[in-house]
């Protein structure tokens, strides 16, 4: 089969108010100190150690993580809309909260009164305290179960449809500790969490490591931002298999690396299951950091994909590069598929990046319906490219945005499943959208 390319759409232009939580920043006051367990008094309520017992963080109350704390199997920790959580580190111990295999969190935030996760300090920076852990019963694919390299949680299992909670409208902001060179917390990390689990409305902002990584597992994420990551945007592994929709990463001059990073299992790369997400209405912003490295997406280690309706914008590496001759024999097999979408960036495709197999062009199908701007495009067509100035902006002022996303050929995710809204579009934004609005921060 030939492959085509072919003129899907065009975005013109995006500038959007990412208005900050409705609770009040300033003094916290007095302090109280628990185990587990809420606070009724006024002030700042510690949490530590270990939640046995139901617990009900409740919105007039300001909350600190002290040290790694842990909601137990058969305790539900349920945060009300509007809680403010503060974390740092002491003595060089991060902060974190994990949820273990059978615990649930009830976390569900408005567009008016999102549930924020927010550094303790005056002046917050990326890293200054870990992040959100939760550790399910669904399948992985290095063994039955495994330990997570962070706060040594054990997660896997054979329960695909495993329920850990609901997370909506939550902000993640300032995490990503480092312990050491080997091991980092991530905004959210998601290991082995199962599909009955409800992930929506959900950003990292400015974290240090990764801004939400799934590490196996077969969780569902709709509605979700990742700001200024520090290493990559999104990332999967361990045999993540699950569906994404409406996903916005935009990187900053600071730092960052990939907007997606796809594994399957670095270790063993044909490990079952394979990684094989669905994803649609994808939207990567790059930007320049010093190295000239930083990558749309990278599919390596043996991975599987589906994704459609998707925008690579500002990258200064590739667009979309392949790794790893598992990873090129799925591409051939028509097992790493991406459709439908606009890839701009100095150079487009990096396909058979340092491997040995190799990847029949003229009968190569799986990346088709294209847009192209760069010297990478392997199919030799010019193209038309984004403008420069393409970009998700934050006021706080009026909210507004401007698009033109339209043209022939897109995609409608909803043939794909229940879990996909109709939005043949590309990008994870149309004129009029308002999803992102008053939750969210930039």
């Amino acid at each position: 089969m030939k492959t085509k390319g072919t003129i899907i759409g065009l975005l013109a232009g995006v500038a959007v108010l990412f208005n900050a939580c409705t609770i009040q920043e300033d003094n916290i006051g007095d302090i109280t100190i628990i185990e587990g367990g809420s606070g009724t008094e006024s002030g700042t309520t510690i949490l530590e150690g270990e939640i046995t017992e139901n617990t009900t963080l409740v919105a007039s109350e300001v909350y600190e993580l002290l040290g790694g704390v842990s909601v137990k199997e058969n305790t539900t920790l349920t945060i009300e809309a509007g809680t403010r959580i503060v974390a740092g580190n002491t003595g060089g111990v991060f902060a974190y909260l994990a949820i273990e295999q059978g615990a649930t969190i009830i976390a569900e935030g408005t567009a008016s009164q999102p549930i924020v996760f927010t550094s303790n300090q005056s002046t917050p920076n990326p890293g200054d305290w870990g992040g959100l852990l939760i550790a399910g019963n669904a399948p992985i694919n290095r063994g039955t179960t495994a330990t997570t390299e962070v706060a040594n949680l054990t997660y896997g299992g054979t329960d695909a449809t495993d329920n850990s909670g609901i997370l909506r409208y939550v902000r993640l902001e300032y995490t990503g500790g480092k312990i050491n060179d080997d091991a980092e917390y991530n905004g959210l990390s998601l290991y082995g969490v199962g599909s009955g689990t409800t992930l929506e409305y959900i950003q990292a902002f400015n974290g240090n490591d990764d801004g939400i990584e799934f590490f196996g597992g077969t969780v569902n994420l709709k509605y979700a931002i990742v700001t200024g990551a520090g290493d990559d945007s999104y990332d999967w592994t361990d045999g993540w298999i699950g569906n994404g929709q409406f996903w916005i990463a935009q990187q900053t001059s600071l730092a960052g690396d990939k907007g997606i990073e796809a594994d399957n299992f670095a270790d063993n790369p044909s490990a079952a299951p394979f990684s094989n997400p669905t994803l649609s209405n994808i939207t990567l912003i790059g930007a320049e950091d010093g190295d000239g490295e930083n990558k749309g997406i990278e599919f390596r280690a043996g991975t599987k994909v589906s994704m459609y309706n998707t925008i690579i914008k500002a990258f200064p590496g590739k667009g979309i590069e392949v790794d790893d001759d598992q990873t090129l024999t799925n591409l051939n097999n028509n097992e790493v598929i991406v459709r439908n979408s606009i890839i701009d960036n100095v150079t487009s495709f990096d396909i058979s990046h340092e491997s040995a197999a190799t990847v029949d062009l003229a009968d190569f199908a799986t990346f088709t319906n294209f847009t192209f701007d760069g010297s990478g495009d392997p199919f030799n067509n010019a193209g038309t490219a984004i403008p420069t100035d393409f970009a998700i902006t934050g006021y706080r002022g009026t909210y507004q945005y401007t698009t033109v996303i339209d043209g022939v050929d897109n995609f409608d995710p909803s043939t794909l499943g229940t879990f996909f809204t109709a939005a043949n579009y590309v990008g994870a934004l149309q004129e009029g959208d308002t999803w992102i609005a008053n939750w969210s921060r930039l």
